[in-house]
């Protein structure tokens, strides 16, 4: 199995635990020189959907819902999501930004 295909088969392994629990995410699996980043937005508190490989849609219309409650919790959730995972994400590319550069430096290492 090459490193590629090893992380697409953890992520869809890992989306099915995310499936499973009806959790969202996102994160990077890695393998020497490889890595594999996800985004799973497909939950039931979501609107949000993946159209294609690199696309996101979003269910929004009043048509969609049942109601005007049931689209605004919709809405609210989707938007809290969306705004925990960017804040949580970007914390974590502020811890390990300084770390990689850091031990980059120490080891005098050079990336392809």
């Amino acid at each position: 199995m090459t490193p590629q295909t090893k992380l697409k088969v953890a992520a869809e392994e890992i989306k099915e635990i995310l499936r499973k629990h009806d959790i969202a995410s996102s994160f990077v699996l890695h393998t020497p020189g490889h890595s594999e980043f996800v985004n799973h937005f497909n939950t039931s508190y979501s609107c949000a959907y993946q159209y294609q490989e690199n696309e996101m849609r979003f269910y929004c219309k009043r048509e969609d819902y049942k109601s005007e409650e049931e689209q605004i919790k919709k809405l609210s959730d989707t938007a809290n999501m969306l705004q925990l995972l960017t804040e949580t994400v970007g914390v974590n590319f502020m811890i390990i930004e300084p770390l990689s550069k850091r031990f980059n430096q120490l080891t005098n290492a050079v990336h392809k």
